[in-house]
C-alpha cells in the first residue's frame, strides 16, 4: 500500500493510505497537525491520518486532510468531542455532529511593537533564557509548570506584576475561564502545553484574586501560540490582557520563534489590541468542535 507523504524539510513521512503532497501547505494552515507531528508529538494520541491531544490537556485534534478515512481514524481516538482548525468550513461525514463552530482570524506577530515586548524589568535575562532553552527536551518549551513554590520570579511589565501560575491556581483559572467563556470548561491539564501567566488584584473581596490570564498552547517549528487570553468581567480596560500577551510574545521571541494566536472575527476590541502589539491577520480559519453520534 502506498502511503501518504508529507515533506518535512527534506524528509518524507508516511501518514496514511492515500498519496498527496502536503509540502506546499504553510505550517499554520493546519497548526494542530503540525504541532502534534513535530514538537508536541510526544503528547499525541495517534491513529493513521488523525492526531489529538489527550482530552484532559486540550480539546484540539487534527486530521491530515478532510477525507472520510481520516475521520474514521479520528473516531478511533475521539470518543469525546474534538476541536479541529480548518481553512474552510468543515462538513464532517454522516454520523458526526457539530457541537460548536466559530470563525477566527489567525494573527501572527510580524514585528514586536515598539515599547511593548522589549526586555522587561525583573524578567529573565537573555543569558538565562538561553540556559532555559538548553534544558528543554525534544524542542518542548516549559511542558510543565513548576510545582507550587518553584515558579519563576514574577515579571514586572508596565507596572503590572505578572505571575507564572501553577496547578494550585486551577480553581481560580477555571472560574475565570468559565466567566469569560460561558458554557465551556477549562481543560485541567492545559498548563502542560507551556504554562499560564496571570495578574492578580489585591483590591478585591478576595486579596490575590486572579483577574486575567493567558497561556502558551500549540508549539510547532518556528511558531508558538498564545491562547486562552481572558480578563474577569469588571476588570476590563485596565491593560491586563495587553500586558499578558506582550509578555508571552516577548518570551517567544527571546527563543527565536514567532508568536501567533487566533481570535473570533467578531471580537474587534481584541483584534485592535493585538494589532497594536504588532500582530497582523494572516488568514481566516474555522474552529469546529465535533462529536460522533
Amino acid at each position: 500500500m502506498v502511503g501518504m507523504t508529507s515533506q518535512l524539510g527534506s524528509r518524507s513521512e508516511a501518514i496514511g493510505p492515500t498519496v498527496v503532497n502536503l509540502s506546499a501547505m504553510h505550517p499554520l494552515d493546519n497548526p494542530t497537525w503540525k504541532a502534534l507531528t513535530t514538537h508536541q508529538s510526544q503528547l499525541a494520541l495517534v491513529a493513521g491520518m488523525a492526531r489529538r491531544f489527550p482530552p484532559e490537556i486540550c480539546v484540539h485534534g487534527a486530521i491530515a486532510l478532510p477525507l472520510p478515512p481520516a475521520y474514521q481514524d479520528l473516531l478511533r481516538i475521539s470518543p469525546e468531542p474534538v476541536g479541529l482548525f480548518s481553512m474552510q468550513r468543515l462538513q464532517p461525514p454522516p454520523g458526526w455532529t457539530v457541537v460548536r463552530a466559530v470563525e477566527l482570524s489567525q494573527m501572527v506577530q510580524e514585528a514586536a511593537a515598539e515599547g511593548t515586548v522589549q526586555e522587561a524589568p525583573n524578567s529573565p535575562t537573555s543569558a538565562s533564557a538561553s540556559s532555559d532553552s538548553a534544558q528543554e527536551a525534544g524542542h518542548a518549551w516549559s511542558n510543565a509548570v513548576p510545582a507550587s513554590g518553584d515558579a519563576e520570579q514574577p515579571t514586572i511589565f508596565g507596572g503590572l506584576r505578572i505571575d507564572s501560575l501553577t496547578p494550585a491556581d486551577l480553581p481560580q483559572m477555571s472560574a475565570l475561564y468559565e466567566a469569560t467563556r460561558p458554557g465551556r470548561k477549562l481543560s485541567p491539564a492545559l498548563y502542560k502545553l507551556g504554562g499560564f501567566v496571570g495578574i492578580r488584584d489585591d483590591a478585591t473581596d478576595q486579596p490575590g484574586q486572579l483577574v486575567a490570564m493567558a497561556c502558551l498552547r500549540l508549539h510547532l517549528p518556528g511558531y508558538r501560540e498564545i491562547s486562552t487570553v481572558g480578563t474577569l468581567p469588571g476588570f476590563e480596560g485596565r491593560g491586563y490582557a495587553t500586558a499578558l500577551v506582550a509578555e508571552l510574545a516577548r518570551r517567544i521571541r527571546a527563543r527565536n520563534e514567532q508568536p501567533f494566536l487566533t481570535v473570533r472575527t467578531d471580537n474587534q476590541r481584541a483584534i485592535a489590541i493585538y494589532q497594536r502589539l504588532g500582530f497582523r491577520g494572516r488568514v481566516k480559519m474555522h474552529s469546529t468542535t465535533i462529536r460522533f453520534g
